[in-house]
């Protein structure tokens, strides 16, 4: 068992169904929960077709290659959600409420239909949001999974994470709204990023400390970075007019 790439897999499938099921929860309370679910699914279902036709061919790239690719794939995963609960965890303020994603598509979701009938708007947007993470997933389960063959630990991650996932909202489906996910997302964002520079590093053959204890060390050392990092922003914040915060 190569458990380096099976939490790889599982970390960067689990932050991109955490968004696919945000954007779920967003559509299903406005429009109805059958135009979310109808346009998440076919979403997920033609990524998962078109991977089984076509993602084995990866196998024919070079080892080393492939170590670059899933390093950077996860590492483009990771920081996105760093700087994101970075800013959160520092104190830096939304600009308003409007400029937040969720709430400009709620509006526009409310606007164009109701929860009693089909909402195309709905079924495309929970369509479109499904595909783009769902392709991130295939992407970083099948360049993983190709790295050294390791197809069942790639595999494997991936689906324990949709799957408790999908256990954790159908138990918590209720107060699903106000389980917290920021913790989750900086573990996440922990996790994603010491992965991704541990296989970056692989692919260019570079000599961590440690040598294969850098899977352990390299996400914590991201984390104390992280938290680091926020500290000072929240020092920042504390010390500087609102005015002279720009989010």
């Amino acid at each position: 068992m190569n458990w380096e790439i099976f939490l790889a897999s599982f970390a960067g499938a689990l932050i991109e169904l955490v968004e696919i099921l945000g954007i779920v929860i967003v559509v299903g309370r406005v429009a109805g929960w059958r135009n979310a679910l109808i346009g998440s699914g076919s979403g997920i279902g033609l990524t998962v077709v078109v991977s089984l036709i076509f993602g084995k061919s990866l196998t024919l790239i070079p080892v080393d290659i492939l170590a670059i690719v899933a390093g950077g794939f996860l590492i483009a995963f990771g920081q996105k959600w760093t700087r994101s609960i970075v800013k959160y965890y520092g104190g830096i303020p939304k600009k308003k409420r409007g400029d937040d994603e969720e709430d400009r598509l709620e509006a526009e979701l409310a606007k164009d239909g109701n929860q009693s009938g089909w909402n195309w708007f709905a079924i495309v947007t929970t369509f479109k949001g499904a595909l783009l993470d769902s392709v991130e997933v295939a992407i970083a389960v099948v360049t993983l999974g190709a790295t050294g063959g390791k197809w069942i630990e790639a595999i494997g991650g991936a689906t324990v994470a949709a799957v408790g996932l999908v256990v954790l909202a159908f138990l918590f489906r209720t107060p699903l709204n106000q389980v917290p996910v920021k913790p989750m997302k900086f573990v996440a964002a922990m996790l994603l990023m010491g992965f991704g520079i541990y296989w970056l590093g692989e692919g260019l053959n570079v000599e961590f400390p440690g040598d294969n204890w850098a899977i352990i060390w390299l996400p914590l050392a991201w984390g104390s970075f992280m938290a680091i990092a926020a500290a000072f922003l929240r020092w920042w914040v504390g010390s500087h007019k609102p005015e002279e915060i720009v989010s």
